[in-house]
């Protein structure tokens, strides 16, 4: 995982997290257990750029000779000037195993109020947070570019947003209505903030009210990203089920008999229907993590696609855009969805689907190949 924040006008950081056990350790000195891994990145003033304004590359070794599932943190440091912004394109080489990992990161540096001029870190173990998702009472320090003594703006909201419409649908999307539920401010000392959140909602922080940038951290659950509470694990059942067999679900006096008896009755095998209910709410825990935006992540358009169809063959992406593939590249068979990116001053990772009329065959499709208990047997 990477973040980045500004440290000054000419300097920001970008930090990363690597979980070692996504990384082979071998033993080079016949002893001892080490992982080998490259981080390096370019700064460009575009996407595809081959021009690039600053490089820089560290080699990270690290002992785990009992095989602890732990996470290496650390930052680098980016020559990155004010007043401009910037794409950086982050890789994560495992030299061992000759594979890697690559993150384009969008560097918004045009002005000193938005979100990466904040860096949040947990007050628990005063490293960085790799996401703005945190449990309710959590304490938090967030940590401002300068050493400045000012109030802060919080605008609450408490929203219970739709889950995505399927693919197909023409339906008007509402726009997001701004007005928040309440307000209230906090005191920055010397560039720092004690900070917690106390419910479920999201919280959105300002030095300047005049615009929208800010800084905003998100409690949807206290289970979150995963789904454990029974509550929660019925309204993504909404994309597998008619509306009224959705309407027995949730007026069920015991919802987890209803959840039980819809999988047991897409399987008819008890051992069949376990597997499937875990890979599919293991697909809610992957869309959370990777596609949350302001919502959380299964709600979302990718998310809805990526819980239903699986991960797609091929994906492209540019600055504003991702193009996923399912089914052989460049076949007519293959469906193709474009997502673009949504201007939003809550996130940077909200995305939007061109829906179209030709996508209700496979989206059937696939529902069908839930409600027939297939989907597990698929490898994705």
């Amino acid at each position: 995982e990477f973040t980045i924040n500004h440290v000054n006008d000419t300097i920001s950081e970008l930090n990363f997290k690597i979980r070692s056990k996504e990384l082979l350790y071998t033993r080079p000195d016949g002893i001892n257990f080490y992982s080998n891994v490259l981080i390096a990145y370019r700064l460009t003033s575009t996407y595809d750029s081959h021009d690039f304004t600053d490089s820089a590359s560290v080699r990270l070794m690290d002992n785990n000779n009992n095989g602890e599932d732990k996470y290496l943190v650390g930052k680098i440091k980016v020559r990155a000037r004010t007043l401009k912004n910037y794409y950086l394109r982050a890789t994560v080489t495992d030299l061992n195993r000759s594979n890697d990992f690559t993150k384009v990161i969008f560097v918004q540096k045009d002005n000193d109020i938005n979100r990466q001029n904040f860096v949040v870190q947990s007050k628990q173990t005063n490293t960085p947070l790799f996401n703005t998702f945190i449990k309710a009472n959590e304490p938090v320090s967030i940590i401002y570019k300068d050493k400045i003594s000012v109030k802060m703006f919080v605008r609450y909201y408490n929203r219970d947003f739709s889950l995505a419409l399927p693919p197909f649908s023409e339906s008007e999307i509402k726009p997001f209505q701004y007005q928040p539920d309440s307000t209230f401010t906090v005191q920055l000392n010397n560039g720092t903030l004690d900070f917690a959140i106390t419910k479920k909602g999201f919280y959105h922080l300002q030095l300047d009210t005049s615009k929208r940038d800010g800084l905003t951290l998100f409690n949807f659950s206290e289970t979150f990203p995963e789904v454990k509470k029974i509550d929660e694990m019925v309204p993504p059942l909404r994309f597998l089920t008619s509306k009224n067999e959705f309407a027995d679900i949730i007026n069920s006096e015991n919802k987890k008999a209803a959840i039980d008896k819809f999988w047991l009755g897409c399987t008819n095998n008890s051992d069949h229907a376990k597997e499937l209910i875990r890979k599919f709410y293991n697909r809610i825990k992957e869309a959370n993590i990777n596609f949350t935006s302001y919502v959380e992540g299964w709600k979302t358009d990718r998310g809805m696609i990526y819980l239903i169809q699986g991960p797609p063959n091929v994906i492209y992406r540019d600055g504003t855009r991702e193009n996923w593939i399912y089914g052989e590249e460049n076949s007519v068979n293959s469906v193709v969805y474009l997502f673009s990116k949504v201007s939003n001053p809550f996130t940077d990772n909200d995305y939007e689907l061109e829906r179209s009329a030709s996508f209700k065959q496979l989206w059937y499709a696939s529902v069908d190949g839930w409600r027939s208990g297939r989907v597990y047997l698929q490898n994705n």
